[in-house]
């Protein structure tokens, strides 16, 4: 039972790292068209805030972003001071987890069981992550078109948490010990 819950979040996880490369590449590339297409109707005379030149940079970069987001993703795991690397590639191995692993890592306490859990399921909460990041980044740009209202904050929080999601093998266990939740 439990290496089905494993194959199942696996499978999430391999469905989410095929549809996030998409993803950007789509979005990425309308974006830097969307880009150029504002800055030519802001040339002629259009107004709007799709062609406001602060709105035209933001596709620029937004486009560039994604399509380069392994760099991204890495270069902001970096910065929060995680080792964690990203990929535009399913080409993550299946996770085996037997009964003997269960126990070893329960005989060691519980942060080494929590640990133990976390480096299972760490393919789907990369990809998870990263798609988080991917959704914070549209909905600043369509905050900046106006088509919805979201603030910039909460479009950080959800980039940083993105990021927290990430790396939650290595967040959760360091959390766990700062917390004094769980003894060693």
């Amino acid at each position: 039972m439990l290496q089905g819950l494993i194959d199942f979040a696996q499978s999430l996880g391999a469905a989410l790292a095929t549809l996030l490369p998409t993803l950007c590449y789509v979005s990425g590339s309308f974006m830097l068209l969307g880009s150029v297409w504002g800055y030519y109707s802001r040339s002629k005379g259009e107004n709007g805030p799709a062609n406001s030149p602060f709105v035209c940079a933001a596709l620029f970069f937004a486009g560039a972003t994604f399509l380069s987001f392994p760099t991204f993703l890495n270069v902001g795991n970096q910065t929060l001071g995680f080792s964690g690397t990203a990929g535009l590639s399913s080409s993550a191995t299946a996770v085996k987890f037997s009964a003997s692993d269960l126990t070893a890592a329960v005989s060691q306490g519980p942060i080494a069981t929590l640990t133990a859990i976390l480096n299972i399921f760490q393919y789907y909460f990369m990809c998870y992550g990263a798609f988080w990041i991917y959704v914070s980044i549209m909905r600043q740009i369509g905050s900046m078109k106006g088509r919805n209202n979201t603030s910039t904050s909460v479009n950080l929080c959800m980039i940083v948490g993105g990021f927290l999601v990430m790396n939650a093998d290595t967040v959760a266990p360091a959390l766990v010990k700062q917390l004094h939740l769980l003894s060693s």
